[in-house]
């Protein structure tokens, strides 16, 4: 990931998506605890090497033009990675070339997550890691 990059989450409730960020979070260095914005809405993380990661939880959310405008700002700032979850009815105030991770609960222990781009840059970048993870493998 990097600064400017916007990631809609979808998915089941208690499919892991909150989990999948304090992993990206964690990977970005960010040693403050993620936890679930769902009451306040929108979290904000500074990560050691420069910038914010910015996590939205929309979910109990209906239109909020404040927080609409805000989420514009900082998307057009390029200085944070922005987090959605439950974007779905707010799909149209996101970037056209987001990353999109769907996380479906499977059992008890286990999630399914898929990565998709909307654009051609965030498609272009999902192909390199997929091609760079198969000759790992």
């Amino acid at each position: 990931m990097q600064l400017g990059d916007v990631v809609e989450f979808v998915g089941d409730l208690g499919g892991g998506k909150t989990t999948f960020i304090k992993g990206l979070a964690q990977g970005l260095g960010i040693t403050q605890t993620v936890t679930s914005p769902t009451y306040n809405i929108q979290r904000s993380y500074k990560i050691p090497a420069g910038g914010m990661l910015e996590h939205y939880d929309l979910y109990r959310l209906g239109n909020d033009e404040i927080l609409i405008q805000e989420m514009k700002e900082i998307i057009q700032s390029q200085d944070a990675i922005i987090v959605v979850e439950w974007a779905d009815h707010f799909t149209s105030h996101l970037t056209d070339d987001r990353f999109v991770v769907r996380a479906d609960y499977v059992d008890d222990d286990n999630r399914r997550y898929t990565f998709e781009g909307t654009g051609e840059s965030s498609r272009k970048r999902i192909g390199w890691i997929r091609k760079n993870l198969e000759t790992v493998q």
